[in-house]
């Protein structure tokens, strides 16, 4: 099969992106002629995909909104020039008969963002260009007769869609993303204190760990004050992502916590801070389905997030985690930590936390596409 594969980005540090290198390697491995459509540069892309996989530069310009616009236009109009394939999109594009639906919904988003904006702020972005092209966008790829399939990675997006667009439930495949186990394992004792003396930390210290890029997004500040108010002053919190720091610094500053807070900015890996903290906590706006959550599961340690995060579904709560309603709701996220700080570093909390991930693989995931793919193959393809 001859498969395109469309991500405007290739090299950025973010889960969709990892996702598009894993589908594309482990395509290639199945025999299939593998084809990425992506605006970056074609020699970094090349060495991130590996060999096997192909790849075609699309040109785009402008701010944001304009990339959006032209990587949409420009893949179309390179897809054209190469019929026969089965296209599989991971943005919202024009032309695409398998949909990925890595970002969530946008519609969704929007709507769970707004409560937290100021008045001036949701009018602004009622008003943004940016949103309302994204929006339509992603209104014409569900009502496109041309797409036959969409793959969600998780149930939450899944209802999202059919909730706001209507789709038919049964061109949705639920698909997670896959997991490495080689380097999302959890250590054994000895391990663990000799890598918590190589971070810094005494072997008994209780450690909070955030992880995660848009700090706004994610609920860091939600997260700063439940950890405030802690009863164990001796608890550390540990923030690793890239944002800005500024806000947040000050605000450990004014809530007196500055000395038991590290900013590790963003990290190649981070196998080995989820190997070391007690509890990963996230209060996230919104999320699609966390890869950071099941990275902290398969490294064994136990998880404290939202129900707004489809991850969230691997999480028995009391048992590996815990699932909050609202992100703002800092006194449960405070009571919850408390809980998991003081058992985040039992056995049985951390084999339970590892056994909620332990079906997920990459080679899971690909097989599962790969079904998806032939599917629309056969009903796209296989008619013309």
């Amino acid at each position: 099969m001859r498969i395109a594969l469309l991500r405007q980005r290739v090299s950025a540090p973010g889960g969709a992106e990892a996702t598009l290198i894993n589908l594309a390697q482990g395509l290639a491995a199945a025999g299939h002629e593998v084809t990425v459509y992506g605006a970056g540069k074609e020699e970094e892309a090349l060495r991130l995909l590996g060999p096997g996989v192909a790849y075609v530069p699309v040109p785009v310009w402008g701010g944001k909104t304009g990339r959006v616009l032209t990587y949409a236009l420009n893949v179309r109009r390179l897809l054209r020039k190469t019929p026969g394939q089965v296209v599989c999109s991971l943005e919202r594009t024009l032309s695409q008969q398998v949909y990925r639906a890595g970002d969530g919904c946008h519609r969704e988003w929007l709507r769970r963002r707004a409560p937290y904006l100021s008045p001036a702020a949701r009018a602004a972005q009622s008003l943004s260009l940016f949103h309302r092209v994204l929006l339509g966008l992603e209104k014409r790829l569900f009502t496109d007769p041309g797409l036959v399939r969409v793959i969600a990675n998780s149930r939450q997006v899944k209802g999202e869609i059919t909730g706001h667009y209507g789709l038919d439930p049964g061109k949705i495949r639920v698909i997670y993303n896959g997991l490495d186990h080689r380097r999302f394992r959890p250590l054994a004792g000895p391990e663990t204190a000799a890598l918590r003396a190589q971070l810094g930390v005494a072997e008994a210290a209780a450690v909070v760990l955030f992880v995660g890029s848009g700090f706004a997004r994610k609920g860091l500040a939600y997260l700063l004050e439940a950890f405030a108010g802690l009863h164990n002053r001796e608890s550390l919190l540990w923030v690793v992502g890239k944002g800005s720091l500024r806000r947040y610094q000050q605000m450990a500053a004014r809530l007196g916590v500055a000395d038991r807070i590290r900013f590790w900015g963003p990290q190649a890996d981070t196998a080995f801070f989820y190997q070391a903290a007690t509890v990963l906590a996230l209060p996230t706006i919104y999320d699609p389905c966390s890869n950071v959550v099941l990275e902290a599961l398969g490294c064994g340690c136990p998880v404290v997030t939202t129900s707004a995060n489809g991850a969230g579904e691997f999480l028995t709560p009391g048992t590996n985690g815990a699932i909050l309603d609202q992100p703002q709701d800092v006194p449960s996220l405070g009571r919850v930590l408390e809980e998991y700080l003081d058992r985040g570093r039992d056995p049985q909390v951390r084999q339970d936390a590892r056994d909620a991930v332990a079906h997920l693989s990459w080679e899971s995931t690909v097989s599962q596409t790969l079904e998806v793919l032939a599917e629309a193959a056969e009903l796209t393809l296989g008619r013309s």
